[in-house]
């Protein structure tokens, strides 16, 4: 390899990495994804509504992903914030009750509280970490729900969580969006609260484009979730040839949030590749963390020894100094320069995020009016750090070689010393 000039790419100077050399694209298909999806095209089932005539993929993915979990039940949904609501209205709070949301998250995890007729509370992150800390809850006095996000490549102690939680009655909800096939204790993420909830969106580890579930190990709150994102709707037990796979047990009042069989089909072959695109990962990030450990001025978050397993989604880079005049944006550009793969930002706090305005919808007004007085006053200084702080690689840049570990250890060398010479962006 060519040695790196002195110049930053983004001033004129050869970036670290011949643009030559292209990084792995995301998404991967499956080997198998093809023949799944031409299966589905062709049987005559395309949807959870269709007229029974097999076994659907629906119900296939269902189960395989909740033995993958850990889990006794699996409810498909068509998003990652569908399942967050219908997790939500499964427990029966009632209109405006509290839910406390990590501050560092994509903003579902809130809206998703408003969309349920409850009020995000919104709290802050510990910085080595970036997930909620289980002292957050010291300091609250009502709540109806918590909702623990694993953020990037970290999980939550959701054990601490919901021990904290407890004494306020508050049912803990694992948003593992970013977190399939992670471990706690040997516990996969998803498994360790009362229910758990993924997104299937086009950027994650399993994906099929959209899509999400809800696993649980209670039977009853299995059904209602059912009802909840099928119109009111379960599954039959034994279904008819020729009938809707759904009987009309109403129990409660649903909406349409079903996964599509295609969709299904192509997570039941996604899911087959998932442990080995995660050993890939996991081996890679390994390998750059021993090339950064040295490095001063940058480092990866924290992980608990709890957490035996990672599961990448996003990698944060934390580059504690930062540029003169500059900012971490500054610094996502000059990654992006030296490597070719794109490196950017976390997004703002959810207490300055433009994304999660109940205001702006006028059904709201009631729950926007508490959600503005539950959080007056909060300070969210975990998360303003590392939003200020972190640069984010997507899962796919550790899909490749040791070789490129590499390179993207040599390109934050190369910025970090830039930074050190204390010259400006």
């Amino acid at each position: 390899m060519r040695a790196p000039s002195p110049t930053l790419a983004v001033h004129g100077g050869r970036p670290v990495r011949d643009e030559r050399c292209p990084w792995p694209v995301w998404p991967v298909a499956a080997p198998g994804a093809s023949a799944a999806l031409d299966a589905v095209l062709h049987s005559g089932s395309w949807a959870l509504t269709s007229p029974y005539r097999e076994e659907l993929q629906e119900r296939r993915f269902a189960r395989k992903f909740a033995d993958y979990v850990g889990t006794e039940h699996c409810v498909p949904t068509d998003h990652g914030s569908s399942a967050l609501v219908i997790a939500l209205e499964s427990l029966g709070l009632r209109y405006a009750d509290p839910v406390l949301v990590p501050a560092l998250t994509w903003a579902a995890s809130a809206t998703a509280v408003l969309r349920a007729g409850l009020v995000p509370v919104l709290a802050d992150v510990d910085p080595a970490t970036g997930c909620l800390d289980p002292s957050a809850l010291a300091g609250e006095s009502e709540l109806g729900a918590v909702i623990a996000v694993h953020w990037a490549c970290n999980m939550a102690d959701v054990p601490a969580i919901s021990a904290a939680a407890s004494p306020l009655g508050a049912a803990v909800i694992e948003d593992a969006a970013q977190a399939h096939g992670a471990r706690w204790q040997g516990r996969p993420a998803g498994s360790l609260g009362v229910a758990g909830c993924f997104s299937m969106q086009h950027s994650k580890v399993l994906t099929c484009g959209e899509g999400g579930a809800v696993v649980t190990d209670d039977a009853e709150r299995a059904g209602l979730l059912e009802e909840l994102r099928a119109d009111s709707r379960r599954y039959r037990e034994d279904p008819v040839r020729g009938e809707l796979p759904l009987r009309e047990s109403a129990t409660t009042m649903g909406a349409n949030f079903c996964l599509s069989e295609f969709g299904a089909a192509l997570l039941c072959a996604q899911l087959d590749v998932l442990d080995e695109q995660h050993t890939i990962r996991n081996r890679n990030y390994a390998t750059l963390g021993r090339l950064l450990a040295d490095v001063p001025g940058v480092r990866l978050l924290t992980r608990r020894p709890a957490q035996d397993r990672l599961s990448l989604y996003e990698v944060p880079l934390v580059f504690d100094p930062l540029p003169q005049d500059g900012t971490n944006v500054w610094v996502a550009t000059a990654l992006t320069a030296e490597t070719g793969m794109r490196a950017y930002p976390p997004r703002p706090p959810l207490s300055r995020s433009h994304l999660l305005a109940p205001w702006a919808k006028p059904t709201l007004a009631p729950l926007a009016e508490r959600f503005t007085q539950w959080n007056a006053g909060r300070r969210f200084d975990g998360a303003e750090y590392l939003s200020h702080h972190a640069v984010l690689l997507h899962h796919s840049a550790f899909l490749g070689t040791e070789e490129d570990m590499f390179d993207m250890a040599d390109a934050v060398k190369k910025i970090t010393l830039y930074i050190a010479a204390g010259r400006p962006a």
